[in-house]
């Protein structure tokens, strides 16, 4: 109701909705569990224990009263035997005993002890390099490397006395070259020189096919050398070597 009304103060009665009924299983209680496989096939031992009525224990085997509480330890029994025990707090009857002088003279007895004490061990020495057996031996790495050094100093000698031997050879047959024969030679790479040129200067300006290119490549290269080898012969002196 939205708004007040003397009805509001009825107490309404309370409606209890009913109970579904229990569910009752269609199959007994008391089954063994051995008669369920558990997506296993039967084997012995793999069920969920012996079988019943096996697993009690015998009637003399009981637990009695107070057997399965813990020992507990002598409690005036020291709680490590081990450690050192201080002596006992003196009683209030006893009186110490006073008045007690040693004459020993410690200073001296100190002295002596350390004089008679024998010197403790240090360390053990390294062994040193004289008492190795390979001390003053020559180690194989420098044998290696000076059997090394023999053979490149061999072979470079052999190259030099080698290269000595042509060169007193060539200097045996090497000869100046006369004026008359060096004349001769230049006019002849001259008459050669001009030769070449004019078949170089015949030939046409374009250069379309690839046995053009490489005659003219040609040409230009004996030219070249035909100068070079004027420019030598013009020497006033030239040496050359006699061929067997």
């Amino acid at each position: 109701m939205d708004s007040e009304s003397i009805y509001a103060l009825i107490p309404t009665e309370e409606i209890i909705p009913p109970k579904d009924p229990m569910h009752r299983s269609q199959h007994d209680g008391k089954v063994d569990p051995k008669s369920f496989p558990m997506g296993v096939p039967k084997r012995e031992k793999g069920t969920f224990g012996p079988p019943n009525g096996q697993s009690a224990s015998h009637p003399s085997v009981v637990l009695k009263k107070h057997s399965g509480e813990p020992v507990l330890p002598d409690p005036t029994a020291p709680s490590n035997p081990k450690a050192k025990v201080k002596a006992l707090v003196p009683k209030k009857d006893e009186k110490p005993v006073m008045g007690l002088v040693s004459s020993k003279n410690f200073v001296t007895a100190n002295a002596v002890e350390t004089i008679l004490a024998t010197a403790k061990k240090g360390p053990p020495e390294p062994a040193r390099a004289v008492h190795k057996p390979d001390f003053g031996k020559v180690p194989t790495y420098l044998k290696t490397v000076k059997s090394k050094i023999q053979y490149e100093k061999a072979t470079i000698d052999e190259f030099n006395q080698r290269m000595a031997r042509q060169a007193q050879q060539s200097s045996q047959s090497v000869r100046k070259m006369q004026d008359e024969e060096r004349q001769e030679l230049i006019g002849a790479l001259k008459a050669k020189w001009q030769q070449i040129n004019e078949q170089y200067q015949k030939m046409t300006f374009t250069l379309d096919t690839p046995a053009k290119r490489a005659r003219k490549e040609k040409y230009e290269e004996q030219l070249v050398q035909i100068e070079k080898d004027i420019e030598t012969l013009s020497r006033r002196v030239v040496m050359i070597a006699d061929e067997d």
